[in-house]
Formats: structure tokens, C-alpha cells, sequence
């Protein structure tokens, strides 16, 4: 009789939604190696654009992923990310140099609620990264960050 009560009780709690705490975390590769997690529970759409990835949660814009090419004028583009760090530093936002690892160069800029990560990698001289989502989980998205040679 206690183990009928005991699955009863566990059926409710499946069929209440009880059960289902866990959201899974999609992942986002960029082709310069670089991957972070979004948790799927703070998105519902995946919008492609020509020159950038968005992440939106009903009508809100909640992220944007972008490759950029690096600038001519620079010989790598950790060169182009740290002169953009020394240009961010002028703004009146809140400018934060990442601590990323060996090869890989970052800083984030906050303005008006929207951060946004500036990513190099020292194996992808051609090209670097920027990640932008709300202030509210930039860090959790920012501690998910990881750094390739390839896609795995």
C-alpha cells in the first residue's frame, strides 16, 4: 500500500511539472573556436541574420552572436580587440578587461543594461568574436566560455 501512495505521488509530481527542474543548456560555437552556453529557458528563438546570430525570448532581444573580420590596419585580431579596449576605456560605459586564459584576449563594455564581450583568439589572426546579451545573465553565459582549436 505505501509503495501505491509513494507512485501515485511521483506520478502527480510528472504530470504537475514538478519534475522537470532542469534546463538543459544550448551550446553556441563560433568558427573561430570559441563556444559559450545560453540556458534554454532564456530563449525560444534563434534568428540567423547576414552578419549576426540572435537570441530572443518571446519579442525580447536577449543576445547576439557576431564573427567580425579583423581591420587591415591590424596585424591580428588580439591587436584590433586590445586597441578597441583602449578606445572602450574613453566611453562613458563600463569597460572590463576579461581574464580569458593563454591566446585569447577579451573585454566587455555595459551600457544602458546590454553587455557586450569583445573576443580574440591568438589562433584566429583573421577574425574575432562579439557576445551580447542582457546585463542579467552575461556572467552566466561569460562563465560557460570555452576555447577550441577546432570544433569538436
Amino acid at each position: 500500500m505505501k509503495a501505491f501512495i509513494a507512485c501515485g505521488i511521483f506520478l502527480i509530481s510528472l504530470i504537475s511539472g514538478c519534475a522537470s527542474l532542469y534546463q538543459q543548456a544550448t551550446e553556441f560555437r563560433t568558427s573561430n573556436g570559441i563556444a559559450f552556453e545560453f540556458n534554454s529557458g532564456q530563449f525560444d528563438t534563434v534568428d540567423i541574420q547576414p552578419s549576426e546570430t540572435q537570441i530572443w525570448r518571446g519579442s525580447e532581444l536577449v543576445g547576439s552572436v557576431a564573427t567580425m573580420e579583423t581591420n587591415a590596419e591590424f596585424s591580428t585580431a588580439v591587436e584590433e580587440v586590445r586597441q578597441g579596449f583602449r578606445e572602450a576605456q574613453k566611453s562613458s560605459g563600463d569597460v572590463t578587461e576579461l581574464d580569458l586564459g593563454e591566446g585569447v584576449y577579451g573585454f566587455s563594455a555595459t551600457v544602458n543594461g546590454y553587455t557586450t564581450a569583445f573576443i580574440a583568439t591568438s589562433n584566429h589572426p583573421s577574425s574575432w568574436v562579439t557576445i551580447s546579451t542582457d546585463d542579467d545573465v552575461f556572467y552566466e553565459v561569460l562563465s560557460t566560455l570555452t576555447v577550441h582549436e577546432r570544433h569538436q
